[in-house]
């Protein structure tokens, strides 16, 4: 895709880049924040407006969200951040690549929930499992309203970069794959159950919490992670 005119030329041009590279450009991680403030999504290397990084990435997420990403256009993207269209192709060279760098943050989030606290070291699976179930219920509640994009839409990712992100997804769905499979074997769930239905059956039902939760509801994100806890504890027991 050809860059805006009246971008500043060099005499030298640099190697042609691969797939592989531009993949890893639209992820590459931005320069620490010294102030230590709240997290930003990667940034495509070269960028130095991260924060402006951040607001195209949530722009383009509200207009897959609300449009779907077939029909989102580049223009309305660059109308709801306020800058023309020709400004948004300093940051990509395709509406994929937005959709990537949303996917790959999502999943990327989803990761840190697997990571569990020392005094979980050798736990059962009922415990680990239902430890789980809280802290992605709180991922639920960290994400903004157009996270649904980076599930909805994934499959819609080409090559390298739909598999990038299904690697992570694979990880993630492994990992609770494996805390079933611990359950069977110490007797706590039911044998008949097949892990990778129920696997696929608890994120599903968790990840819908987006369509129907209201955070001024009568019950709190805290109380509906509990809620799915002994829900899905009681659900596999054997």
């Amino acid at each position: 895709m050809s860059r805006p005119a009246g971008r500043p030329q060099t005499d030298s041009r640099p190697e042609p880049r691969t797939r592989a590279d531009k993949v890893t450009d639209v992820v590459a991680q931005p320069e620490a924040d010294a102030a230590a403030g709240p997290r930003t999504r990667s940034a495509p290397k070269g960028t130095l407006n991260v924060a402006r990084w951040n607001e195209i990435l949530a722009a383009a997420g509200h207009v897959f969200h609300e449009k779907g990403y077939q029909a989102a256009r580049i223009e309305d993207i660059a109308a709801r951040v306020g800058i023309l269209k020709g400004s948004l192709y300093y940051y990509i060279e395709s509406k994929e690549d937005l959709l990537f760098a949303l996917s790959d943050h999502a999943h990327s989030t989803g990761l840190e929930a697997i990571a569990e606290p020392p005094e979980l070291a050798g736990a059962d699976a009922r415990t680990r499992l239902g430890e789980f179930v809280e802290r992605w219920a709180v991922v639920l509640d960290a994400n903004p309203p157009y996270a649904t994009v980076a599930e909805r839409d994934v499959g819609r990712l080409r090559g390298d970069r739909y598999e990038l992100v299904m690697v992570k997804r694979n990880q993630l769905h492994g990992f609770v794959r494996s805390l079933i499979e611990q359950g069977i074997a110490e007797g706590a769930f039911d044998p008949s159950i097949d892990p990778g239905v129920a696997t696929n059956a608890l994120f599903e039902m968790m990840n819908g919490t987006r369509h129907w939760f209201r955070p001024d509801g009568r019950k709190s994100t805290h109380d509906i992670g509990e809620w799915y806890r002994t829900f899905i504890l009681k659900g596999l027991a054997a």
